[in-house]
């Protein structure tokens, strides 16, 4: 059959028509796809942004936490040695005792800035968050507005997740802190747990989740909200809203840390007048154990008449070290130099029995020091102390270059008797 000239210029005009459609299309969703790609590079770059900064910032912190707990040993190791010279019922007692309460708090904070600025390897092991959180709102039940609520909403039975119980309360308290701040006219503030599985498509904030299970902790509450354009910067470290002097800035950012260590997600979700909620996201353990199991504190603090050998140049750690020593019974030799340790042993080298010794000194550090010592006597025990972090531990968790034991700064006279004593009636010390 014979088409027309008209026919075939309306087919034409009609194909003509149809191709530019496509190519219209395809144009337009070449241009979504470009689009969406610019949108995860900018968020990516973004990212990247915080991450170089909250790494900065985490140097400095460092720093600044470690200064404090070397000063944090001498306050916490003294009250604990003055409560063995006061009787329990005393004012004086009482007294030393709440200095030893607020120290240990302290140390708390010096612990959650080395986790922040990832100079302290967190101790991980099953960890039920129903048990932490309610170990959260104990303490904020008696510190935040009377006039705000606390309500929670537990699901049972609950998945254990791998994690360090004491940096998890303090992120839930940072939560929880800012949450009351927000209701300064009361309110309610929500804790609650609940199971959450990702297919892999589910992006928190901007960050994809694995596929995998989840724990969802949620804390939420009918406050003044947060305002659109600020939600972007509140884990910024610094970044507050409070008044000069009522906010430091760092409790975001340190619950985003916390969660990010712990290989959890966290998502904002807040709307002015109604109340903001912060979801947080914690991997189920695979091979789950028993959560948080109490252990059943011991009554009696070991001692000893053995000689130690403290290796120390800061001089009140040192003499804390050996007036806790002679406390429990033990004879000390102080040395304020690993030069001066390694003199003390040669002059004496079968009266010394433990040798105690700083990881960060001038000169000869601790490590070296071991080296030397252990060349004038191969089978002396050690134990490595230090106030940086347990990140002196490898990763499988030993204590690395030969030492027995370590010791955290700052520590409590109990802590320091068995660490102690273990190590000394321990098995051959490791060379």
């Amino acid at each position: 059959m014979d088409l027309s000239a008209e026919q075939r210029e309306e087919i034409r005009r009609r194909l003509e028509t149809c191709l530019d459609a496509l190519v219209r299309a395809g144009a337009m969703e070449r241009d979504e796809r470009i689009e969406a790609l610019s949108t995860r590079l900018r968020q990516a770059e973004e990212q990247l942004a915080q991450a170089q900064k909250m790494e900065a910032i985490g140097r400095l912190t460092g720093g600044i936490a470690h200064d404090f707990n070397n000063l944090l040993t001498g306050i916490l190791g003294y009250s604990s040695l003055l409560k063995t010279f006061l009787p329990e019922n005393s004012r004086g007692y009482e007294a030393a005792a709440y200095i030893e309460r607020s120290a240990r708090r302290a140390s708390e904070l010096t612990r959650q800035l080395l986790a922040y600025s990832r100079r302290e390897t967190l101790t991980f092991r099953p960890v039920d968050l129903r048990r932490v959180t309610g170990e959260a709102i104990g303490i904020l039940s008696r510190s935040v507005n009377r006039n705000v609520e606390i309500h929670t909403d537990f699901h049972e039975p609950q998945e254990p997740v791998s994690g360090d119980p004491g940096t998890l309360v303090q992120a839930l308290l940072n939560l929880g802190v800012n949450a009351s701040d927000a209701m300064p006219g009361g309110g309610h503030l929500t804790f609650s747990t609940s199971p959450f599985v990702s297919d892999g498509e589910v992006h928190l904030n901007g960050v994809p989740v694995p596929e995998g299970r989840y724990v969802s902790i949620c804390v939420a509450d009918t406050g003044c909200g947060i305002p659109e354009e600020i939600r972007d910067e509140v884990f910024a470290p610094f970044f507050t809203t409070k008044a000069a002097g009522e906010g430091t800035g760092l409790g975001l950012p340190m619950v985003y840390s916390c969660v990010r260590t712990h290989g959890g997600f966290v998502r904002l979700v807040s709307s002015v007048g109604v109340g903001t909620t912060f979801q947080i996201l914690l991997p189920v353990m695979e091979e789950p154990g028993d959560a948080d199991e109490p252990r059943e504190p011991a009554t009696e603090i070991p001692g000893g008449t053995e000689t130690v050998l403290v290796v120390d140049d800061q001089e009140i750690p040192r003499n804390l070290l050996c007036d806790l020593l002679r406390s429990l019974g033990y004879t000390t030799l102080p040395a304020a130099s690993g030069e001066e340790g390694i003199e003390i042993l040669r002059y004496a080298p079968e009266k010394v029995d433990l040798v105690i010794v700083d990881r960060i000194m001038p000169g000869m550090d601790g490590v070296e020091s071991l080296a030397r010592l252990r060349a004038i006597r191969p089978t002396l025990r050690t134990i490595l102390c230090s106030g940086t972090s347990e990140a002196e531990r490898t990763p499988s968790g030993d204590v690395p270059d030969g030492f027995d034991d370590f010791l955290q700064k700052p520590y409590e006279r109990e802590t320091l008797a068995r660490k102690v004593r273990s190590v000394l009636d321990g098995g051959p010390s490791k060379k």
